[in-house]
């Protein structure tokens, strides 16, 4: 957490963020906005950066709360695309930026480093944002030489299991390019959806018989009993090797500050042995 906080100085204008990609954007770049929607569940589903006692909520992220929103008086609304519709409306209250990090075709890190230099440029933060990306760069070479050694064997990302279903990430996610920095390699090299996932049966994680399961989730408490559940799980062979590493939640639509919270996390728990669990 210490990794995304700047100083930064609350001189400039008065942002409101309603969306989590930009909120967490934001505060990585030390700038503490007024409002940001769902706090709680962002603390559990983003976690980093965390957010100050002294920013409001503003309702949900699809349905803002406009009227309260128009009290704070804001400078600047920034927005993530999945309420580019209120656009129309929230003009009426301030300017607004919408922070994009997928973009059809693109490389969702290389989007977000864009976006975040161009929204830092509006808040008047650019210096505290090129010193930001210095720190990332630092840092994930540093996780890269951590996990020097840990990727001969490819690794299945997967966020939800549900029944007979897991959600994976492909070539065109976040986490690919998490993994193309780290020299690790993605086993799932199949289609996935505009926002790098895509679900697919859990029959599926066994087409790479020596790749590991990397399960990015908290809502599973119990994972033994998860295992016990579910026959079709106990069948793949990444987890009859013990082959099994659980990060926690991990936010998949973020942007910089996610990349960098998952390759630290990635490095601390992928053990070095093949046929541990991490």
């Amino acid at each position: 957490m210490a990794f995304a906080q700047t100083a930064g100085s609350q001189s400039g204008p008065r942002v409101a963020a309603l969306g989590w990609a930009c909120a967490q954007t934001i505060l990585a770049l030390g700038v503490v906005p007024l409002v940001i929607p769902e706090i709680e569940r962002y603390g559990r589903l983003v976690v980093e950066p965390p957010v100050p006692s002294a920013v409001q909520e503003i309702g949900l992220r699809s349905e803002p709360n406009l009227e309260l929103l128009q009290s704070f008086a804001p400078d600047i609304i920034v927005i993530d695309p999945s309420i580019a519709a209120a656009v129309p409306r929230l003009k009426l209250i301030a300017p607004v930026e919408t922070f994009t990090i997928f973009r059809p075709g693109g490389h969702p890190l290389d989007t977000a480093r864009h976006s975040t230099l161009e929204l830092a440029k509006r808040l008047g933060v650019q210096s505290a944002c090129e010193a930001y990306f210095a720190r990332f760069d630092v840092a994930m070479a540093g996780y890269r030489e951590r996990l020097q050694g840990r990727g001969g064997k490819p690794l299945y990302l997967v966020s939800e299991i549900a029944r007979n279903r897991a959600l994976v990430f492909g070539p065109n996610s976040l986490y690919q390019e998490v993994l193309d920095r780290c020299g690790l390699k993605n086993a799932w090299t199949g289609q996935s959806g505009p926002w790098g996932h895509t679900s697919v049966g859990l029959e599926v994680l066994a087409a790479v018989p020596d790749a590991r399961l990397v399960l990015m989730t908290s809502r599973v408490a119990d994972v033994e009993a998860l295992l016990k559940a579910s026959p079709v799980l106990q069948t793949l062979p990444s987890l009859r090797s013990h082959r099994l590493t659980v990060l926690g939640n991990q936010f998949f639509y973020g942007g910089v500050p996610a990349a960098e919270r998952f390759a630290r996390v990635l490095a601390e728990r992928l053990p070095r042995e093949s046929h541990e669990q991490g």
